[in-house]
Parts: structure tokens; sequence; C-alpha cells
């Protein structure tokens, strides 16, 4: 088939792929919107910018989402988190009443189960909850924190 012959999209097959296209490309779009919308109640913030929440308001809560098993000897503990694991949050968050009203800043391993928990701390009228992108991962490589020397 040459390029230059002008019915070689317009056939049954040419329709087909072009129809397949409408439907990949909105399916995109979906798919993009629903991931915005899960994080639109709550802001995602970078290493440098939590590091500066933290020195500027001593008060805020941080919240460490992490399970046990994410607690390698790479990774540190965060000074002054409470702990609550993210499969424990739905039936621990009342603990964390108290800062209703205050900046809560989440961190987990990789920032994934942080945006989870802010997610659901925000549907239980948590105004204030920021996760950290990247976790306490990028927290290490951003030099804000030293691997723990064991438990």
């Amino acid at each position: 088939m040459r390029r230059t012959d002008p019915g070689s999209l317009s056939g049954p097959s040419g329709r087909a792929l072009a129809g397949l296209l409408v439907v990949f490309s909105a399916s995109c779009a979906a798919g993009r919107s629903v991931v915005a919308s899960l994080t639109a109640n709550c802001r995602e913030v970078e290493v440098g910018v939590a590091h500066e929440m933290m020195r500027d308001n001593p008060g805020v809560l941080l919240l460490d989402v992490r399970g046990e098993e994410d607690y390698p000897a790479t990774l540190p503990r965060l000074p002054r988190a409470r702990e609550i694991p993210l499969v424990d949050l739905p039936r621990r968050y009342r603990e964390l009443t108290a800062w209703k009203k205050e900046p809560i800043l989440i961190f987990s391993r990789d920032g994934t189960d942080a945006a989870s928990a802010c997610e659901f701390l925000a549907r239980q009228d948590f105004p204030y909850v920021s996760h950290v992108a990247g976790g306490v991962e990028a927290w290490v490589r951003g030099g804000y924190g030293r691997p723990s020397r064991g438990r």
C-alpha cells in the first residue's frame, strides 16, 4: 500500500481504527480526571516545602502511615511523628481530632499511601491535610533525613 493511496484509511478497517483511537483517548482522559479527583481535596507538597512547613510551624502534625514492613534500615523513623499505618487509619483516625483544624503533613514510604491517607482524612472533614510527594524515600534523597540505625 502506498502513502499516496487516498482510500487507505477510508475503508472499514480505517473507520474501526479511528473509532478505537477515539475510545482510547476518552478512556485516558477519564483516567486522568479520576486520578486528579482522588487528590483534589489534598495538597501534595515537595520535600523542600514539607521541610519549610515543619520549620515554620512546629505544631504541624506529622503523620507516618507506613506499615512495619516499610521501615527498612535505609529509611528513618520521623521524630515527633504519630505513626498510624494506613490499614489502621479508618479505625484510628479519631485519635487525630485534636488536629482537625491544624495542618497535618502525611508521610509514607514512597508517597502513594500518604496520598490515600490524605484523601481519606479530607473525606473525614480534615481541611488542612497535605502529603509529601515521594514520601520518606524522597525526604532522604533530598538530604532531610538520615537512615535509621536499627530499631
